[in-house]
């Protein structure tokens, strides 16, 4: 058979293409190494990604199945300073109530959910190869399923495989930011305490000391299940390595690392200080990076495929699933108008998805600037109530929010002038030299945030050695 399209990855962007592109009538393939459900980091989601959800048609499963996000707090190491931002002082409908999810569960339902309105899922099957120029212009995917091997081929190729970065890697186009170089940590815990904003949803991000240049990143996903996350960077990782095996405790030192971690940090040693860990660590390193090509007349990467920042800002799955609907739509133009006109379209669309993707890494590097902002230490006024401030607030709160795509220009000369350094001290003495208005929540309650959710549904893996902090 002949598809029209052949997807590497059934992860959220993956999923999302083959769902926008079955709906326009084409015959689209999902190939998908694992078995879903399957664990995956990047579960706080962003207020921008809730009209996706609608337009996809899973937005009213989403809400009887995942925690809701009102906002985000920022707390300093020590815990002497925090600042709450919520999404509902710059966004005035539903959509502000975002979603915690378990990846697990989230990506099993966008999967399926393709496959409910007509694309076709191969589960557990390998993509080995890839030949871009087969007959006719078509591509060639070989890729092994239960040890048996299947040849498949179709007019485009989509790939999707986020870090597993598949034509990037093969084609030497995979390169590092240099100034990113940092490893991720994540597991859930049982037992938890909920306290500080967590039993109302918030997302918490906690920076930890200067010299690690990282952070926790703590997220509600159930009612007795916390995702806690850690970032450090590359230096610190490997000093502290280097400690555990002097001190020869090399054995399963990443996790020794992350219970480290978890007790010297003020907010993590209190919350968690009689849980237990509820699933195997996950550790991602070398995830900031980017492809030169990313599309061409019959392939193009589309989310963490061909480029990825750093989670800081949840940006991971909006910017995935929005670009793999804005390159349908491009996709529908290449089949219908034919090349000169589809490549246009494309070009478009690239341009646009760039824009998005520029302005999030100026956003991050400002993040990790320490001559910068930091957030914890911002006065997040309601600028409805504070003349004057309007700008400098919400600018900062749609970023957060995730307005990457529509205003992207417009947020960019923002960050610019921020990197400018009389321009910051100016808007230095404006935000963070207020008096503490900030929120201490975003006016929820627990049974809003919560619901019906019911953990046995949200578990997808077991206890795993009832390790404590």
């Amino acid at each position: 058979m002949l598809y029209d399209f052949i997807i590497i990855g059934g992860g959220p962007t993956g999923a999302s293409a083959g769902t926008f592109l079955a709906r326009k009538g084409y015959k689209a393939l999902i190939l998908e190494k694992e078995i879903f459900p399957r664990q995956h980091v990047g579960e706080s989601l962003l207020p921008f990604c809730y009209p996706l959800f609608e337009e996809l048609g899973v937005l009213d499963e989403m809400k009887k199945r995942f925690v809701r996000k009102p906002g985000a707090r920022f707390s300093n190491h020590d815990g002497t300073s925090s600042s709450t931002w919520c999404f509902k002082n710059i966004i005035h409908d539903d959509s502000y109530l975002s979603f915690h999810v378990v990846r697990a569960d989230f990506d099993k339902m966008l999967l399926d959910n393709a496959v409910k309105n007509g694309a076709e899922k191969r589960e557990g099957c390998k993509v080995e190869k890839v030949d871009l120029n087969g007959p006719n212009g078509t591509v060639i995917v070989d890729a092994i399923q239960d040890e048996t091997r299947h040849t498949f081929q179709a007019r485009f190729l989509i790939d999707a495989s986020g870090q597993d970065t598949f034509l990037a890697k093969r084609s030497g186009d995979k390169n590092a930011y240099q100034d990113l170089d940092r490893i991720a940590f994540l597991t859930h815990w049982k037992g938890a305490k909920y306290t500080q904003g967590i039993d109302v949803g918030l997302l918490q991000i906690v920076y930890l000391e200067a010299h690690k240049s990282g952070w926790f990143g703590i997220q509600p996903v159930g009612k007795d299940r916390l995702s806690v996350g850690l970032v450090v960077n590359r230096k610190y990782l490997k000093e502290q390595k280097e400690k555990f095996k002097r001190s020869g405790n090399e054995d399963d030192w990443q996790k020794q690392f992350y219970l480290q971690e978890v007790r010297e940090c003020s907010l993590t040693r209190e919350i968690l200080a009689h849980a237990e860990i509820a699933q195997p660590l996950i550790a991602v390193s070398d995830y900031s990076y980017f492809a030169e090509k990313t599309f061409g007349s019959n392939f193009v990467m589309l989310g963490d495929a061909g480029k990825f920042l750093d989670p800081i800002f949840a940006s991971g799955v909006y910017l995935g699933i929005n670009s793999s609907k804005m390159f349908a739509n491009a996709l529908d133009l290449l089949f219908k108008e034919g090349q000169e006109e589809g490549m246009k379209a494309m070009i478009a669309t690239k341009k646009h998805i760039d824009g998005a993707y520029n302005l999030v890494e100026k956003f991050v590097n400002i993040f990790y600037d320490p001559e910068s902002f930091n957030l914890a230490t911002l006065s997040s006024v309601s600028e409805s109530n504070y003349s004057g401030y309007e700008t400098a607030f919400s600018l900062v709160h749609y970023l957060l929010a995730g307005d990457f795509f529509n205003n992207y220009e417009r947020y960019s000369d923002f960050l610019d002038m921020l990197k400018n350094p009389k321009q910051f001290a100016r808007w230095k003495n404006l935000v963070v030299n207020k008096p503490n208005l900030h929120e201490k929540t975003c006016g929820h309650n627990y049974e809003t945030i919560f619901g019906e959710i019911d953990d046995e549904l949200v578990e997808s893996t077991s206890i795993n050695g009832n390790v404590r902090a």
